[in-house]
């Protein structure tokens, strides 16, 4: 992994957690914006202002329907904000409800501690004002509405509660003491100022900070990925990329291509080239392999406009070589560093995996001197496949080292490795039973082109080279799947994902599904055992074509992810310091009011 994936992506990634602090449901956001009122009303009427139970339900219903009006204030107030949506209305007011109820107790508990002999309706008005400062916040920076018009929308709500609960147990609410509104005025300013700082905190390079957040929303939130495309192609640039593809032909079948592209699937789903191993893969027939590449984030595709040129420059195909003759697959192992490879005449395909301790993506210097080595010992073109089946952190620089010695000694077998000719057999999941690809379908940790399985038979051996459309496996799941297979009597070359990020975008602390999380080793591995013998029954003899192609497209690069975690980062130690600032308000707020 580069230094760019490692700092840009990963702190990105480190901040995906914030995501999940998100009610699951409306249902849920309305039941916590209720019990919490319920919580303040049960406040006064039985502490605050002592009150009967028949006073309670005889106000809080009341309260109640007049806070399920104002919902739907707010969202018919907010029309035209990009993110407007009822449900998430219903969720800044449950976090804004909240937060009165946790500032109420809070006074209760300051004034048990501290004895600051405040009134007690100091406490809910002080509740009013940090709800109100919530609402600002979420509603420019998250809806999207201009300051001009949040203001009022955002003290709408607060207010009514708050002129019912005076209604109702209150009596010269404004002869409190008046540093409140003072202290509430400063919170609302602290609200005001957080809004117009963060929004310009990636400048230059992007004028609104908050218009990515909103992009980003609409595309994880809605499936609606044009407006974060627009922002990535902005800031793309273009680069000339190559893919590789072996096709196998057997006798009077479909053709079989392995598919390697000097590309990597992402951002995350649904931008860009999250889905481009399976575009890839309907582009080839849906007989095909779309291998995971050495490459990371920087060469993601930022819009799908990008996709469809990229796919149509896979037509313009230079012819590399053909034969009908491949070396016996070569399998070496050191310690958890796997590498596998076979020759298909002039040239060679070489895969890597860690399994089962696992790691992210395989750094650009493994290419780069497996490449060179390659060329000079006589191979014409190397394939190198990062297989991607196992989870693990960033590689160390030994494991690299390792990784490129195996290579080498594989490459050097294999030059000097006879070739022979060589039958082969396809099976996927979309060629089996029709209602087994349907369930599949229904999985999320799996992407859309299933499993896959060739079989390349030499001298009577059969070797599997297993696929899957899936963002990487859960530890060991290889392993057992080659268990599985090998007392079957086949040879395993390597088992790959395609790391889809068409499983990303998911509400969990990865941010997307490894293939495992969902579906069930069992099921995984009765899949791959049933394709094994349909592939097997399919064998013919074949022959095989290598082609490379040249495509000029956009890709996000570097200084994008860069820009984009700079921002993130100074976004949340700004926030930091304006929530210490808050905080040390409210504390004076306690104290002198």
């Amino acid at each position: 992994m580069s230094n760019f994936e490692s700092d840009s992506v990963s702190s990105l990634h480190k901040r995906w957690l914030f995501t999940n602090i998100n009610p699951s449901s409306e249902k849920f956001s309305f039941l916590i914006a209720i019990l919490s009122l319920i919580t303040n009303v049960a406040l006064i009427n039985f502490v605050i202002t002592p009150h009967t139970l028949a006073d309670f339900l005889i106000s809080f219903p009341i309260i109640a329907v007049v806070f399920s009006c104002t919902l739907v204030f707010d969202y018919l107030t907010l029309r035209g904000t990009p993110l407007n949506r009822f449900s998430k209305v219903l969720h800044v007011s449950a976090f804004a409800n909240l937060l009165w109820t946790l500032t109420v107790i809070g006074g209760f508990i300051s004034e048990f501690i501290i004895n600051t002999n405040s009134l007690n309706i100091n406490f809910v008005l002080q509740g009013m004002f940090m709800a109100i400062g919530l609402r600002i916040g979420i509603f420019v920076s998250v809806f999207g509405a201009s300051l001009k018009r949040t203001i009022p929308i955002s003290f709408i709500q607060p207010l009514i509660i708050f002129i019912l609960f005076s209604f109702f147990y209150f009596n010269h609410i404004f002869y409190t003491n008046f540093a409140v509104y003072l202290f509430g005025a400063v919170i609302l300013f602290i609200g005001v100022m957080w809004t117009v700082v963060i929004d310009r905190i990636g400048r230059p390079n992007f004028a609104s900070a908050f218009k990515i957040l909103q992009a980003f929303l609409i595309a994880w939130t809605e499936n609606k990925s044009d407006e974060m495309e627009k922002i990535a192609e902005a800031k793309a640039s273009p680069k000339v990329v190559n893919t590789l593809i072996v096709k196998f032909k057997p006798e009077n079948q479909k053709d079989i291509s392995v598919v390697l592209p000097e590309l990597h699937p992402g951002p995350f789903n649904p931008i860009g080239g999250s889905n481009l191993p399976y575009d890839i893969f309907t582009f080839y027939s849906k007989s095909a392999m779309v291998m995971h590449s050495i490459s990371d984030h920087s060469l993601n595709i930022p819009s799908k406009k990008e996709v469809e040129k990229y796919l149509k420059s896979l037509n313009q195909v230079k012819l590399i070589e053909e034969g009908n003759k491949c070396s016996i697959p070569i399998i070496i192992t050191r310690n958890d560093c796997n590498c596998s490879g076979f020759a298909i005449g002039k040239n060679v395909v070489i895969l890597f995996s860690k399994s089962p301790s696992g790691m992210e993506d395989i750094p650009l210097e493994v290419k780069t001197e497996l490449e060179k080595f390659a060329r000079q010992i006589g191979f014409e073109q190397i394939m190198i496949i990062d297989a991607h089946n196992s989870l693990g952190v960033k590689i160390e620089n030994e494991d690299i080292q390792t990784l490129i010695k195996l290579g080498k000694k594989c490459l050097e077998d294999l030059i000097n490795s006879e070739q022979f000719e060589f039958e082969v057999g396809y099976a996927n999941t979309f060629q089996t039973n029709e209602q087994i690809s349907k369930d599949l379908q229904k999985l999320p940790d799996l992407g859309q082109g299933q499993f896959g399985v060739l079989v390349i038979s030499i001298k009577n051996e059969d070797y599997l080279l297993c696929w899957i459309d899936s963002n990487n496996m859960k530890n060991e799941i290889r392993e057992k799947i080659s268990e599985s297979l090998s007392n079957q009597g086949f040879k395993i070359i390597e088992i790959c994902t395609s790391d889809t990020h068409a499983t990303s975008g998911k509400r969990n602390t990865k941010g997307y599904y490894t293939l495992g999380d969902i579906t069930s080793e069992s099921k995984i591995v009765n899949v791959f055992n049933s394709l094994a013998t349909n592939a097997k029954a399919y064998l013919k003899k074949a022959t095989f074509d290598i082609y490379k192609t040249e495509s000029q497209v956009m890709v996000m690069g570097t200084d994008q992810f860069d820009d984009y975690s700079k921002a993130l980062e100074k976004s949340f130690l700004v926030t930091k310091i304006f929530l210490a600032i808050t905080f040390v308000v409210y504390v004076l707020m306690l104290l002198f009011t």
